[in-house]
């Protein structure tokens, strides 16, 4: 069976998002949470998901948004989990095993659906039988948005720890980086596009690579030593 591309307005380009937007979506969740459910606020929303192989099994980073920040709340108001740090790293031999260990772990419900980028390892990309897994796993989650952008990385958790020098969400960084290229000819990779390389070739398209820089991160185009 063939993967097929999700069908992409003419000239259309990739959806725009920012703190505005997100807290806008929360807004609308707050008010369709009054018909029962989980809310807004009893939810973890990664912006960014980094995915590797190690040792053990696999390592995945949740970078969160912070909720508090973002509204303007106070970060000394005691809800915990939620505030401070935004990255959480779980790792564990099997991917369903972290599912486990954050539903274990954690009070809060976790919501992938704003995820707006994703950061593969090296490792794993040099594994073939792990970046299978790993790609089923991704693409078995129909919450999972397809255009978020996919890079690179031969230390995910190195461009993780970065964060606190970019002022925001990794994958919120990312996409503010295309949105304000003057060159648009250099298209961001999609997990469409790599969906429908890996399941109509079994191989990845060209990504962008992360590196780390002293004042945060940086895309390249040259390929990883």
């Amino acid at each position: 069976m063939r993967y097929e591309k999700i069908a992409r307005k003419p000239g259309g380009t990739q959806r725009k998002y920012g703190r505005s937007a997100f807290l806008g979506t929360l807004a609308a969740m707050f008010l369709l949470s009054g018909c029962g459910g989980v809310g807004p606020e009893e939810r973890a929303y990664p912006l960014t998901v980094f995915v590797d192989a190690v040792p053990e099994g696999y390592q995945v980073i949740y970078d969160m948004a912070d909720l508090a920040e973002m509204t303007g709340q106070s970060k000394d108001s005691g809800s915990g989990e939620n505030e401070g740090s935004t990255g959480t790293v779980y790792t564990a031999e099997t991917l369903e095993e972290i599912g486990e260990r954050y539903d274990a772990g954690s009070q809060y419900e976790l919501d992938i659906g704003h995820v707006k980028a994703l950061v593969l390892g090296t490792g794993l990309v040099s594994e073939k039988q792990k970046l299978e897994t790993v790609m089923n796993w991704l693409e078995g989650d129909s919450d999972l948005g397809r255009n978020a952008l996919v890079f690179l990385a031969e230390q995910p958790e190195a461009v993780m720890e970065k964060r606190g020098e970019l002022g925001d969400s990794v994958g919120v960084f990312l996409n503010g980086i295309y949105e304000n290229r003057e060159n648009k000819d250099r298209r961001p990779v999609t997990l469409d596009d790599v969906f429908y390389h890996w399941f109509n070739d079994r191989e990845l398209p060209e990504l962008p690579v992360l590196r780390t820089t002293e004042k945060g991160i940086e895309i390249s185009t040259d390929p990883v030593q």
